[in-house]
């Protein structure tokens, strides 16, 4: 039997990317476990200093014993000494805490944190607002980025901190990607661009409802505004189309700037529904070359799913020489051939559309129609099939190179196992030794879902494919005593030299996620420089089966 298909886990669903599944935040259910720096980077308490916008999504268990979706965006300011002075964020938790904007005080409670040489917290901070109280997790791949995780006891969660730079004024061309769920609690993804206009937008967008992309659903006109709230503190957008779904054609958000090329969005309506994610910058031509990509989401029949490789691309949107990974509730398929027929890109629009031949998600082989709008984050990619073959959500990135350098990293995963939902953040080095031998040694930190949180040695092995010219593709086994697994098997994609994404090929869990490469800690560098599309499939129940 397959230890992903459980009756616990067949009553969840796995969503792509930095959107959403629940959190119920309470007081006093972080860990407390202190960890060491095994690979000091030179980081300090004074390397996090300044005001950063967070992005986190998760799972939790309430009272109840239901699983409920959520979202949570803002800013927090930390002084460099180890408290966080203030900040605003937004929760949209409409299962449990209730939907809270713009108007939490946040502060550290009790007393302060440091931060390792390793670019890890010595403890979780304490995040305390006027709604709810957290602990977070991260890592600090410099001083203007980081990796988070929620470590609490019935609740865990993924995503990310970025060092804010002031804007007053948005112009320009965006294209954005958002998941999470409708007012049923069922998967939802949409993706699109638009253009900003005397704070009027105007574009076009792609839903997929619940592995549903029927008429009406797809290349729709997408009009809205973009305006500075009257705090000042983010903005608020409106996004309307004629999406033949009542609580979906006009969407409101707060809209969170890290610079003027990167925004965060977090629905803060009424609909019930819980939407987030990012918009770039639009790039409306694909650049020719290998690509690698990742994606999460769930197939035909509702079951977790993520999927990772590479392609040849040319300027017009077509794939050859592509090479597929997938892991299906724990099924997993390796190096699995596609191409695709004649793509359609719109170059007024930025919109691409594209069949992949051979393309499977674990379940089925038809063709797979995928929606991409390129941007400078990652061509944000949809899957829009109107044949109910599923939802998988993601982005693919121009290689720039096929091998990653010696260095140390931070590394971000979130999946899914039988227990439920799992998320990891790590600290390594890695060196140039050949595998097999231990070529990557750090620190791992796993939050399971309604079990203790863990911090551990991490040791493990990473070995690009035997091939030649290099594809950047490879395989790492990670022995991390403690966790689920008692470890981690991999599949990666290298990126460019300092970054690489991948998936979980475990039976037992599936996931996926990116690590980093440390940059110098003494000097805060652009936030924007090393911005990229962050896939975070998340496990969720559908309303009906809430309950675990």
């Amino acid at each position: 039997m397959n230890p992903l298909a459980s009756t616990k886990c067949a009553a969840r669903l796995l969503m792509a990317l930095a959107a959403v599944s629940g959190l119920f935040l309470t007081a006093g259910c972080g860990s407390s476990s202190s960890k060491t720096a095994t690979n000091p980077q030179g980081f300090s308490v004074a390397s996090l200093n300044g005001t950063y916008v967070i992005s986190i999504s998760g799972t939790n268990v309430d009272g109840s014993g239901n699983v409920d979706p959520f979202a949570i965006a803002g800013t927090i300011t930390a002084d460099g000494n180890g408290h966080i002075k203030g900040g605003t964020l937004d929760i949209n938790d409409p299962y449990n805490t209730g939907v809270y904007t713009g108007a939490n005080a946040v502060s550290v409670s009790p007393g302060t944190y440091t931060v390792g040489e390793d670019g890890r917290p010595t403890t979780p901070v304490t995040i305390a607002t006027s709604a709810v109280t957290f602990h977070i997790d991260f890592v600090l791949t410099s001083a203007s980025h980081g990796l988070i995780t929620v470590f609490d006891t019935g609740a865990t969660a993924s995503g990310t901190m970025d060092l804010q730079t002031a804007v007053t004024s948005l112009t320009g061309s965006y294209a954005f990607s958002l998941s999470g769920v409708d007012s049923s609690a069922n998967p939802l993804g949409t993706v699109g661009a638009f253009t900003i206009s005397s704070s009027n937008i105007a574009g076009t967008e792609d839903f997929n409802d619940d592995a549903t992309s029927g008429t009406g659903y797809t290349g729709l006109s997408l009009t809205g505004q973009l305006a500075l709230d009257t705090s000042g503190a983010f903005w608020d957008a409106q996004l309307n189309t004629p999406v033949p779904i009542t609580s979906l054609t006009s969407l409101g958000f707060d809209v969170w700037v890290i610079d003027s090329t990167h925004l965060k969005f977090i629905e803060d309506d009424a609909t019930g529904n819980i939407l987030a994610g990012d918009a770039f910058t639009q790039v409306t031509s694909i650049s020719a070359g290998q690509l690698v990509f990742t994606l999460g989401g769930i197939d035909g029949t509702g079951n977790p799913v993520v999927a990772g490789g590479y392609a040849t691309t040319d300027t017009n949107g077509d794939l050859t020489n592509g090479f597929e990974d997938y892991n299906n509730t724990g099924s997993v398929g390796s190096g699995k051939p596609f191409s695709t027929t004649a793509a359609t890109c719109v170059a007024s629009t930025g919109r691409c559309q594209l069949t992949l031949n051979g393309f499977s998600n674990g379940t089925s082989s038809p063709p797979s129609t995928f929606v991409i709008y390129p941007s400078s984050g990652g061509g944000l990619t949809l899957e829009i099939d109107s044949n109910g073959a599923g939802l998988l959500q993601g982005a693919s990135y121009t290689q720039s190179a096929t091998s990653f350098s010696a260095a140390g990293y931070g590394l971000n995963l979130t999946g899914d196992n039988s227990n439920g939902e799992v998320d990891d953040i790590a600290e390594f080095a890695a060196t140039t030794a050949a595998a097999p031998a231990i070529n990557m040694t750090g620190n791992l930190d796993e939050n399971n879902l309604e079990t203790d949180q863990l911090t551990a040695a991490l040791s493990g092995t990473y070995t690009p494919d035997a091939v030649t010219p290099a594809d950047g593709r490879g395989s790492i086994s990670v022995t991390t005593k403690g966790t689920f697994l008692g470890g981690l098997t991999l599949q990666y994609y290298v990126v460019n030299s300092s970054t690489a994404v991948f998936i979980e090929v475990d039976s037992g869990q599936l996931g996926v996620g990116t690590f980093e490469a440390q940059s110098p800690p003494t000097s805060q560098v652009a936030a924007g420089h090393n911005a990229m599309f962050m896939v975070r499939p998340l496990a969720h129940p559908h309303a009906a089966a809430r309950k675990k």
